[in-house]
């Protein structure tokens, strides 16, 4: 149901947050650029453009070449979207 509202930026930022790991006491997400355009099905140019976009607003910071981190405010939204999909799930099955 979310994925009738939800757009391009989300859906390689939840792609982002479902990968972080650990290393060093902090999270990043191992995946290159190259590797999510290929997941997602978008190009590589779209993928890049997606990147810019989400770092000029504070969503993700990187951490060195090819290696990034999603902010706290990231992580707010996917973890919200989350919880909202999941009340709409739980209200599809009590009716």
């Amino acid at each position: 149901m979310m994925e009738l509202f939800t757009n391009d930026n989300y859906k390689l930022l939840k792609l982002m947050y479902d990968n972080q790991t650990v290393v060093l006491n902090k999270k990043i997400v191992p995946l290159t650029q190259l590797e999510i355009s290929s997941e997602l099905g978008f190009s590589k140019m779209k993928t890049n453009a997606i990147f810019v976009e989400l770092q000029k607003a504070g969503l993700i910071t990187q951490e060195t070449r090819g290696k990034y981190s999603l902010t706290d405010m990231s992580n707010e939204i996917i973890e919200g979207i989350c919880k909202l999909d999941k009340k709409v799930k739980e209200r599809k099955e009590n009716v």
